[in-house]
């Protein structure tokens, strides 16, 4: 397991000699175990020098206390250890308490001169958001779930060293070398969280009437979602008219492109701008910009 995450720690380099990386970490077991994989792999690969950053969510009355804790604990490994409140109000749900928590490492390893940030999402967590997304009706784009890396800022990557291992495969690991972790107690609460209630009620039931592991079912899925995304991707790229294209391709040409402009993306939106280009050879886009097919390419024109 260690030699798998020592692989994939390298393939987010090269690293520079002055690097620095942020490992955000929460005390639970899989934090934990990035922590210990990064201090063991360090050891006999060069990897930047790392710096812990525990996010206080405020969600509790002992929540202070028990992030120090937290922090205390990880000082043995031998890395700076950094601590941060935010306060997640009772009333916040998933999505705003992780863009919070994603800005509070954001600016951690901003004024930490930190170029990557690693979290510890493993196999388990990624066939969980696969399924959530299929239950809120995603498209193909959705179902490959959670990258490897990602841009946080234009200074900041986001990495996921854990993909490829079970949360189980993890906590087994620990207990054979007597590596202790803090289990916080909102982790199984299927009231507190969606994501809870998809880990303990819905993939138990669904392990019962499935013919093998829905787990690897989702993340097979999710490997040939990416495959079919990157094929998507080098189609895009040839020199290929855009009247030409498929319509399925027309549309995701033209979704690549909102996404640039940070513009909203619906399955309806990319359907009337395709319907327009390919009757007028124009789009509006917003007040300022709209799309164009000059030429039979898709471009984006300043409409001022």
């Amino acid at each position: 397991m260690i030699a798998q995450v020592a692989s994939q720690l390298n393939s987010f380099g090269p690293y520079s000699e002055n690097s620095r990386v942020l490992l955000a970490c929460s005390g639970g077991a899989d934090s934990t175990f990035l922590a210990h994989a990064y201090k063991h792999t360090s050891q006999t690969t060069p990897l930047p020098r790392a710096i812990i950053a525990v996010v206080d969510h405020a969600q509790h009355p002992d929540s202070a206390e028990q992030t120090l804790k937290i922090a205390q604990d990880y000082r043995p490994l031998g890395f700076e250890v950094i601590t941060q409140r935010i306060d997640c109000s009772s009333g916040m749900n998933e999505n705003d308490m992780r863009n919070q928590r994603y800005a509070a490492l954001l600016e951690i390893a901003t004024s930490n001169q930190a170029t990557q940030i690693f979290v510890a999402h493993h196999a388990d967590d990624q066939a969980e958001t696969v399924l959530q997304r299929i239950m809120r009706g995603t498209g193909l784009n959705g179902l490959v779930g959670m990258r490897p890396r990602r841009n946080l800022s234009e200074a900041v990557e986001l990495c996921r060293p854990l993909l490829s291992l079970r949360g189980s495969a993890m906590r087994d690991c620990l207990a054979e070398h007597n590596i202790e972790w803090h289990e916080d107690a909102t982790n199984g609460d299927v009231e507190y969280a969606t994501r809870n209630k998809i880990r303990y009620q819905l993939l138990p039931q669904l392990a019962e009437i499935a013919t093998g592991d829905p787990v690897k079912a989702l993340l097979k899925l999710a490997g040939e979602a990416a495959d079919w995304q990157s094929a998507q991707q080098q189609l895009l790229e040839q020199d290929c008219g855009f009247a030409e294209m498929p319509s399925y391709l027309r549309r995701q040409s033209i979704r690549v492109e909102l996404n640039k402009l940070q513009e909203k993306v619906t399955p309806q939106r990319l359907s009337d701008i395709e319907g327009a280009l390919m009757k007028k050879g124009s789009a509006v886009i917003n007040i300022a910009l709209r799309f164009s097919t000059s030429g039979d390419r898709l471009l984006v024109v300043d409409r001022r």
